[in-house]
C-alpha cells in the first residue's frame, strides 16, 4: 500500500471535511479529477490496484499512466496541504514551527520586521516547553536576521544561545542520569523494596545526580516509566497499582502535566485502571475510567483518538466482572458502529466477542454463536493472530455446546488440532489440549454426567488446571469450566466469584 492510500485511508472525518471544503475552490477539469480520485482510493471497494483506477479517470484517452500519476502525486500534495491547514495548532511543537515558517516567509518578502515578530513568537512558546533543540534553530535565524535588520541586537541572541547550548548540555546529562539510574534500579532491590522512593533517592545519591536534573519533568517521567516497568516484570501488581497512584497524585501537585505532556498522564491512568482490574478492585477501576474520559476531553481532545479504546474496553471489562451485563451490553452496542473503529480488525474482534461473551453469560446462546460468527463471516477471524484465533475458536465450541450442537462440536474439535498443530504442542496450551480432549469424550458419551469414569476425568483436569487468572487474553478459563459442568452450575456464576475473591 503506497503513502497516498495510507493517508487517505487513515483520515478521520474532520479531515476529510476540511479536504472537502479545501477541494471545493478546484473548478478546472484536472482539478476536478482530484476529488474523483480520492473518493475512489476512500471507497470500500478500492482496491490497491492502479491499473483499475485510469480507465474510470481517463476514459477516452490513451497511454495516460503518467498523467494518473501526476494525477496521484498532486492529491498527495493537496492532501499535505490541508492537513497542515487542519493541524496547524494541534500542539505546541507544531505551533512553534509553523512560527519559524512564517518567519521564513516574511524574510523572503524582505519584511524583516514581522520575520522578527514571529520569530519571537516561536522562541517564547519553545521556550516555554523547553524544546532547546528549537531554541537553537530560531537563535540562529535571529541572528542571520540581524544582517538585514539593523533593530536587532546580535549580542544579545548570541548570549542567549550560548545559555541554550548550556540547558542542552544539561539534557544530555539528564539523559546519561536517566540511562544509569534506569540501569542501577533494574540491578536493585527496587522491586522487593517496601519503600520505593527510598531505593531511589539513594541510587540518586550513589550515582551523583544533581537535585536540578532529578527535577527535569522528562528525566521523572523516564525514571517513573523505569520503576513502572520493573515492578510490572515482577507481576507486583498490588505494589504497582500503589506507586501507579502514587506517582499520578505526586506529578499532579508539582505541575508536572501540561498540554505537551498530557500524553503521560493518560498513560499513567491507563496503567492505574489496568492494574486496579488486575487486583479486582473493580469500583475503583470504574471511577479511575471515568476520569480518563475526562482528561481525554481536555485541550480539544487532543489525544482522544489514541485512547478511547482504552476508555471503552476498561469499562466493558469493569461492567462484565462486576455483574452490572447490561451496561456492557449497551456499551458495546453503542460503539460497534463507530467511525474510528469500525473496519479496524483489533476493535471489531474485541467488540465482537466481548459481546458474545455477554450473551453466554446471559445464557442466550442462539444471540451468543449469531454475534461471534460475525468474527468469521466479516473475515476479520483469518487477519488475527493465530493466539487469538485458537481463543476463539475455544469460545466457539464451548457455546455450540452448550447449545447442544454436539455434532458441530466434534467435526470442529477436529479441525481445530489440524489447524492448530504447532500451538497445541507447547507448554503455554496443554490445559487447552487436555480440554479439547476431554470434551470431545464428553460430546461421545450417551450420559456423560453418569459415566464414572468421564466424571473422574472432569475431577482430574480441574485439578490440574492452571489457577484462574486475570489478563491471560483467554475468553474461557477451562478449569472453572469444568468445573461448573461437574457442579451444574452456569459457568458465569463461578467466574464471577473468581473475579470477586
Amino acid at each position: 500500500m503506497d503513502s497516498l492510500v495510507q493517508i487517505v485511508k487513515n483520515l478521520k472525518k474532520e479531515e476529510i471535511r476540511n479536504f472537502k471544503i479545501f477541494t471545493n475552490r478546484f473548478q478546472r477539469q484536472e482539478d476536478i479529477k482530484i476529488a474523483t480520485l480520492f473518493d475512489l482510493i476512500k471507497s470500500d471497494k478500492y482496491q490497491d490496484d492502479d491499473k483499475l483506477l485510469v480507465p474510470i479517470l481517463f476514459p477516452d484517452e490513451k497511454g495516460t499512466n503518467n498523467a494518473f500519476y501526476r494525477l496521484k502525486n498532486r492529491l498527495k500534495t493537496e492532501l499535505e496541504k490541508s492537513l497542515l491547514n487542519l493541524h496547524h495548532n494541534l500542539d505546541e511543537k507544531i505551533e512553534t514551527i509553523n512560527f519559524i515558517t512564517l518567519s521564513s516567509i516574511f524574510s523572503y518578502k524582505a519584511q524583516y520586521e514581522l520575520s522578527l515578530h514571529y520569530l519571537k513568537k516561536a522562541e517564547k512558546t519553545a521556550d516555554q516547553n523547553e524544546f532547546y533543540d528549537l531554541l537553537d534553530l530560531i537563535y540562529s535565524q535571529i541572528i542571520e536576521l540581524s544582517y538585514s535588520f539593523n533593530e536587532i541586537n546580535p549580542v544579545e541572541y548570541i548570549e542567549k544561545r550560548k545559555e541554550n547550548s548550556k540547558k542542552n548540555v544539561v539534557l544530555m546529562e539528564a539523559s546519561n542520569a536517566i540511562a544509569s539510574v534506569s540501569y542501577k534500579l533494574r540491578k536493585s532491590n527496587i522491586g522487593k523494596t517496601e519503600d520505593i522512593d527510598q531505593t531511589l533517592q539513594q541510587t540518586l545519591k550513589e550515582l551523583n545526580i544533581a537535585s536540578e536534573i532529578y527535577k527535569i519533568p522528562n528525566v521523572k517521567f523516564r525514571i517513573h516509566f523505569c520503576i513502572r516497568n520493573i515492578l510490572f516484570q515482577n507481576k507486583d501488581f498490588e505494589r504497582l497499582e500503589k506507586y501507579m497512584i502514587e506517582a499520578l497524585n505526586e506529578f499532579e501537585s508539582e505541575n508536572l502535566f501540561t498540554k505537551s505532556t498530557h500524553t503521560h498522564k493518560l498513560t499513567m491512568i491507563t496503567w492505574i485502571i489496568n492494574s486496579l482490574m488486575i487486583n479486582k478492585k473493580w469500583n475503583y477501576a470504574i471511577k479511575y475510567t471515568e476520569l480518563l474520559l475526562e482528561e481525554l476531553n481536555k485541550y480539544n481532545r487532543l489525544y482522544y483518538d489514541n485512547f478511547i479504546w482504552a476508555y471503552y474496553q476498561s469499562l466493558v471489562t469493569s461492567y462484565m466482572s462486576s455483574d452490572h451485563l447490561p451496561e456492557a451490553m449497551v456499551l458495546l452496542e453503542e460503539i460497534i458502529d463507530l467511525p474510528p473503529r469500525k473496519g479496524v480488525n483489533f476493535y471489531e474482534y474485541a467488540i465482537y466477542d466481548n459481546l458474545s461473551l455477554c450473551y453466554y453469560y446471559q445464557k442466550n446462546m442462539s444471540e451468543a454463536i449469531k454475534t461471534l460468527s460475525k468474527l468469521f463471516l466479516k473475515d476479520i477471524y483469518s487477519k488475527l493472530p493465530i493466539e487469538y484465533q485458537f481463543s476463539i475458536s475455544i469460545l466457539e465450541i464451548v457455546l455450540h455446546y452448550e447449545n447442544s450442537n454436539l455434532d458441530y462440536v466434534t467435526y470442529r474439535i477436529g479441525e481445530m488440532k489440524r489447524q492448530f498443530r504447532s500451538l497445541l504442542k507447547g507448554d503455554n496450551y496443554k490445559d487447552e489440549k487436555a480440554f479439547i480432549k476431554l470434551l470431545t469424550n464428553i460430546c461421545n458419551k450417551p450420559d456423560p454426567m453418569h459415566d464414572k469414569a468421564l466424571i473422574a476425568q472432569m475431577n482430574t483436569f480441574v485439578k490440574i488446571a492452571a489457577p484462574f487468572q486475570i489478563g491471560s487474553g483467554k475468553h474461557i478459563d477451562c478449569g472453572i469450566w469444568v468445573q461448573s459442568k461437574l457442579d451444574k452450575q452456569p459457568y458465569y456464576t463461578y467466574l464471577y466469584s473468581a473475579l470477586q475473591a
